[in-house]
């Protein structure tokens, strides 16, 4: 039973953050736009000066922060194909019993 409310747990922490996938694809655009902006202010930067340990820490920060958020939004994406699996079933055995009461309904000759 504690395995089933983890479960259940889990299920309702992933649909509140994959509510929220363009918001996460958004901020991967301007993660990426940060590192593109902070690797380029890296060759401007004299080595051991406190602007270069600054741009280094900035890199780190954006290393972790992309990570994280690619991490998030494939599984995301493992979810909703997981989920859209679980409609087609759904609808494949609807469909499969409607058959079935639409052949007993049928009246004999």
């Amino acid at each position: 039973m504690h395995e089933d409310n983890n479960k259940s747990g889990m299920v309702k922490f992933w649909d509140k953050i994959c509510a929220f996938t363009p918001l996460w694809q958004l901020a991967l655009a301007i993660i990426m736009m940060l590192l593109v902006l902070t690797v380029f202010s890296l060759a401007f930067v004299t080595p051991g000066t406190g602007s270069y340990y600054i741009v280094l820490f900035n890199l780190l920060l954006l290393g972790i922060l992309t990570i994280t958020d690619i991490g998030v939004l494939y599984v995301c994406k493992q979810y909703r194909q997981k989920e859209l699996e679980g409609e087609k079933e759904l609808e494949t055995f609807q469909e499969k019993d409607q058959e079935a009461s639409d052949v007993e309904s049928l009246p004999d000759n």
